[in-house]
This record gives C-alpha cells, sequence and structure tokens, in this order.
C-alpha cells in the first residue's frame, strides 16, 4: 500500500476527533484557543497535535506575514477530508460543501469566529459540565427548523439546580452598522409573536448579546429595553454584557434589559 494513503487513514484518536469537531462547531480555532480549551498551558503540547492534522490533510490552515505584525493569530478550519472523516467516526451530519468556503471567507468572519470559541471556553470554565453549548452549525438541521433564522450564534443550555435554563446568544461588534443589532432584537420579538418556540413546551430562552465594546452595550440595553416596552408578550427576557467583562473571568456580568443597574450570572438570569 503506498504510504501516503496510508498515512491518510491512520486512525484518530480522541483528541483529534474533537479537534476537528471542535473547527467543525466553531469554524475557526487558534492554537491558544485549543491549549484552553485542553486546559494545557504549553501551547507547543497543542501546536504539535495540529501540525499532524495538517500534515495529513485533514485540517487547513490561514496565516501570512499580515498576521504577525497585527498580533493575529493562525487560524485553522477543517478541511473536506477531515469533515469526511469526522463523519465517519462520529456519525455527525457536516455540511461538506460549507467547509469549502472556509479558505476563502473574510478576514472579519473568522475573527468572529474565533471570539465565539473564546467565549465558549469561558463559559466552560465558569460552569463545567452544566453547560451545554451549540453553534449555528450544530442548529442548522431539519430537526431545528422551529429555531429562529437567521441562526443565533449560540444556542446555551445551563443545568441550575434541578433546573435547566436556556438562552439564545448573539455577539455584536463595533464595525458592524448598528441596525445589525437593531434587526436582531426585532427578529426576536416578531420570533416570540409567531410563537414557533412553543412546539417545545418550554420557555422561551433569554436572549443574550455579548457586545465588543462597554458603549454598544449601553446602546444595545436601551434598544432592548425599548422592544420589551413595545411589546405585548411576557415571554420576552433579554441581557446583555461587553467581552471584554465576559472573558475577565468574573461571572456577575450581564445586565437585564428592563434591569439596567445590577449584574447577575448567567445561573441567575431568568
Amino acid at each position: 500500500m503506498d504510504k501516503s494513503v496510508s498515512k491518510h487513514r491512520k486512525k484518530l484518536n480522541a483528541n483529534q476527533l474533537e479537534v476537528l469537531e471542535l473547527l467543525y462547531r466553531f469554524r475557526f480555532g487558534s492554537n491558544e484557543l485549543f491549549a484552553q480549551y485542553f486546559g494545557k498551558k504549553d501551547r507547543s503540547f497543542v501546536y504539535k497535535r495540529l501540525t499532524i492534522l495538517l500534515d495529513q490533510g485533514l485540517i487547513g490552515k490561514r496565516f501570512d506575514k499580515s498576521y504577525r505584525m497585527q498580533g493575529k493569530p493562525a487560524a485553522y478550519y477543517l478541511e473536506p477530508e477531515g469533515a469526511r472523516r469526522l463523519q465517519e467516526a462520529q456519525g455527525l451530519e457536516v455540511n461538506i460543501k460549507s467547509i469549502y468556503k472556509d479558505k476563502t471567507v473574510s478576514e472579519q468572519f473568522v475573527r468572529y469566529r474565533l471570539e465565539l470559541f473564546a467565549l465558549y471556553n469561558q463559559l466552560r470554565v465558569q460552569y463545567g459540565d452544566s453547560l451545554k453549548f451549540f453553534t449555528a452549525a450544530e442548529l442548522n438541521r431539519e430537526e431545528f427548523d422551529y429555531f429562529p433564522r437567521p441562526l443565533p450564534d449560540a444556542y446555551i443550555q445551563l443545568k441550575v439546580g434541578r433546573k435547566q435554563k436556556q438562552f439564545f446568544l448573539d455577539i455584536f461588534h463595533d464595525d458592524q452598522p448598528y441596525f445589525v443589532a437593531v434587526r436582531k432584537i426585532l427578529q426576536y420579538v416578531k420570533y416570540d409573536d409567531d410563537a414557533d418556540w412553543s412546539v417545545t413546551d418550554a420557555d422561551l430562552p433569554t436572549i443574550l448579546a455579548v457586545c465588543e465594546s462597554s458603549s454598544l452595550a449601553k446602546r444595545v440595553q436601551k434598544r432592548m429595553a425599548k422592544a420589551l416596552n413595545d411589546s405585548w408578550s411576557n415571554n420576552l427576557a433579554f441581557a446583555v454584557t461587553a467581552k471584554a467583562a465576559l472573558l475577565s473571568g468574573e461571572s456577575a456580568v450581564w445586565q437585564k434589559a428592563d434591569e439596567p443597574n445590577g449584574k447577575l450570572p448567567l445561573a441567575n438570569i431568568s
């Protein structure tokens, strides 16, 4: 047998499959983010394992000289062959056609996906196994056709005592037009009016916004409060925080839209 072929078909271990699954879920990852996820202070440990997956053609890497000058990390993404191997090993439904686009998506899109991965790592540190975190890639299937469209950046389940709380999460950035955030808020108001979530027989998830800056968080919080005031619904609940606050490690960083003067941990929001 050709050695190059046998090399590509070498059986993957659990950690390698987990890397492929994370790239499927978040679209992009960095050496630092993988090190955080696996709890490794020595990033070279992770880098060596990423290099093995690169050599096997299972993942790709976006990097050029400008990255170093800008202090940007190399961004890894799932290659079609990696997606196929993941499907074989774990039975996941992976949209392989969409993966072809990851070589050419904008740098802005890459940055957004890396941010989502970083936020997930932080929430995972805080809540451990009580947290379940689903990205748009995982929700973009027919069985989740009752979810709001466009999909949220993430859907979160958090076990608090005997209760399971649910959240839709979106990230808003300073370099986006403000109407992007306004449109998303109004989308959730309409989604509540349409009662699509009622098929679950559960309360509508609380809608979370993570904003790139504190100033944007204040604007979004005010717009959320107006949406609540204008709505006849008692189902809607919004909360907001700034990205830096969430990544600081503090847990009480969320402000409810209708109670802007107090900050709560995610587990205390309802």
